[in-house]
C-alpha cells in the first residue's frame, strides 16, 4: 500500500493503529499579522504565545462522522480548531462550549477571514451519499462538493501570500476508480467510468485549482468504519434486533478504514511535507 509518495490516498483495509504521528514538523516563517476569526468577543483566537508545532486548522464538514473525530483528535494535540459550518446552532450542539472551550464555531460568511489566518484547512464536507438516490439527491451529492470545495479553493487563493494556509486536506472518494468484483486498484489506477468516478474527478479537479505554493493532499476514502457512527451505525441496529444477515452471497468486497485510521492518517497528511499531489 503507497501512502506517502502517492498523488492520492486510497485503502483496501485499515491503516495500522501503529501508523506513526510525528510530534513536531517545520512550518512556514512566523507571520507578524494576523487577523483573528470570531464571532465574538470570546471566541478570538490568542495568536501570540503559540508554539511553532501548533497549528491553527479550519475544518469543513466537521460536525459529520470523522470530522468530529479529527476535532477531538487536534485538540488533544493543543491545535486550535475552527468549525466552519453553514449552521452554527446546529455544530453547538454536536461541540458544546463546557466539553469544548475555545473552539471557534463560523457560519459561511465568516470562512474567509478563518481560512486566511489557518495554517492548514481540512474539507470534508459533502452530502451523505448513503441513501435512496434520485435525479435530485444525485445533484447535490456532486454540489454540496463542488460548491463547497470551490468556495475554500476562492478563499485560500485570496489570501494575501503571508496569510495563506500552507495546505490543503481534501477529501475525496475511492469511487473515483468505479466498481470491480475482481480488480485491485491503487493510487495509479484510472478513474472509472459510473457516476460516483465522475463526481470524484470534478471534486478533486476543484481541490487541484488552489494557489500552486499550497500544498495539496487528496484522500480517496472508502467506507468507513466506527462504533460511533458511519456504516456500522446503519448496519447495528438491524443485527441487535435480530434483522441482519449476508446481503446476496455474503462474499462481496469493500475498501474500508476504521475512523481512528482515517483521523491519522488525516494528521499526518497535515504535518508531513511528503503527502501531495500533483497539480497540472
Amino acid at each position: 500500500m503507497v501512502v506517502a509518495k502517492a498523488a492520492a490516498l486510497t485503502w483496501t483495509h485499515s491503516v495500522s493503529p501503529s501508523l506513526h504521528i510525528p510530534q513536531s514538523f517545520s512550518v512556514r516563517d512566523a507571520r507578524r499579522f494576523r487577523p483573528f476569526c470570531a464571532s465574538d468577543q470570546s471566541q478570538k483566537v490568542p495568536v501570540s504565545g503559540f508554539r511553532e508545532n501548533e497549528m491553527i486548522v479550519s475544518i469543513t464538514g466537521a460536525t459529520g462522522f470523522i470530522g468530529r473525530r479529527l476535532v477531538q483528535r487536534l485538540r488533544a494535540d493543543n491545535h486550535t480548531v475552527q468549525v466552519l459550518t453553514r449552521s452554527r446552532s446546529r455544530a453547538e450542539l454536536i461541540f458544546p462550549v463546557k466539553d469544548y472551550p475555545g473552539l471557534i464555531v463560523v457560519e459561511e460568511p465568516k470562512w474567509k477571514n478563518c481560512i486566511q489566518m489557518s495554517k492548514a484547512v481540512v474539507n470534508l464536507a459533502g452530502m451523505p451519499i448513503s441513501t435512496r438516490w434520485s435525479s435530485e439527491i444525485k445533484k447535490e451529492i456532486k454540489d454540496s462538493r463542488i460548491r463547497v470545495t470551490s468556495k475554500v479553493v476562492d478563499y485560500i487563493n485570496a489570501s494575501p501570500e503571508e496569510n495563506r494556509p500552507t495546505v490543503l486536506v481534501s477529501a475525496t472518494a475511492a469511487g473515483y476508480y468505479g466498481t470491480s468484483e475482481t480488480q485491485v486498484f491503487d493510487e495509479r489506477s484510472p478513474s472509472g467510468n459510473d457516476y460516483l468516478a465522475e463526481v470524484c474527478r470534478i471534486w478533486e479537479a476543484t481541490a487541484l485549482k488552489v494557489n500552486k505554493d499550497v500544498r495539496v493532499a487528496l484522500i480517496r476514502i472508502g467506507v468507513v468504519l466506527g462504533k460511533d457512527g458511519g456504516a456500522l451505525a446503519k448496519m447495528v441496529p438491524l443485527f441487535m434486533m435480530f434483522a441482519g444477515g449476508p446481503l446476496g452471497s455474503g462474499r462481496q468486497w469493500f475498501s474500508w478504514i476504521h475512523v481512528d485510521d482515517l483521523v491519522n492518517l488525516i494528521y499526518e497528511a497535515l504535518i508531513n511535507p511528503s503527502y501531495k499531489d500533483s497539480k497540472v
